[in-house]
């Protein structure tokens, strides 16, 4: 698998959604897909993927390691990746603060719109973007990972907390890594 580095996502990620602290690998998936499996390897090579960007921004001192026995993984479904809070604070973030308790394990739309160093988005922002990230949200098939198995976990356990999530699009052939760990 090779990254897809013209991909729209990027594009966007660079110019309106430039205050996203996610990490997003998107790689077309060229040889059999096989569930879990595809999904994994999709992550190792996230993960050397994201190093070199890593080099290029922390320099030679941060690598990511990681034990593929430690991997585990939990099947889920867009309509859970993609959930979103009932409230209204994210249709106007009127109020200056929003009272309310971390969740564990943080869920996507939590890492998208609540990161450490905060970010205006909106949920209709939160929207448009995983619209342009899974066009066919209904023919995906979605893994949450655990967080075990690597260091690039160590910053989000410190405080933020953690997600790893891979979506497969059976309609594209592309697979998807976000991660999420980061600390204050």
């Amino acid at each position: 698998m090779q990254e897809i580095e013209n991909h729209i996502v990027y594009e966007l990620l660079k110019t309106k959604y430039d205050r996203i602290d996610l990490d997003y690998v998107i790689m077309p998936v060229d040889t059999e897909y096989e569930g879990e499996k595809t999904h994994k390897n999709a992550i190792i090579e996230a993960f050397q993927i994201i190093n070199i960007r890593n080099i290029e921004y922390f320099g030679e001192d941060y690598k990511i390691t990681l034990e593929e026995e430690k991997m585990e993984a939990h099947q889920s479904n867009v309509e859970e990746l993609l959930q979103f809070p009932e409230d209204d604070y994210y249709n106007n973030r009127l109020k200056k603060n929003r009272a309310f308790s971390k969740p564990d394990p943080i869920p996507y739309w939590f890492a998208f719109l609540e990161p450490p160093h905060g970010n205006s988005y909106l949920k209709k922002d939160f929207i448009e973007f995983n619209e342009a990230l899974f066009p066919n949200k209904n023919h995906c098939e979605v893994y949450r990972w655990n967080d075990a198995f690597s260091n690039y976990f160590d910053a989000g356990k410190e405080w933020w907390g953690t997600g790893l999530w891979t979506v497969f699009d059976k309609n594209t052939k592309l697979i998807v890594v976000i991660g999420a760990s980061l600390t204050d």
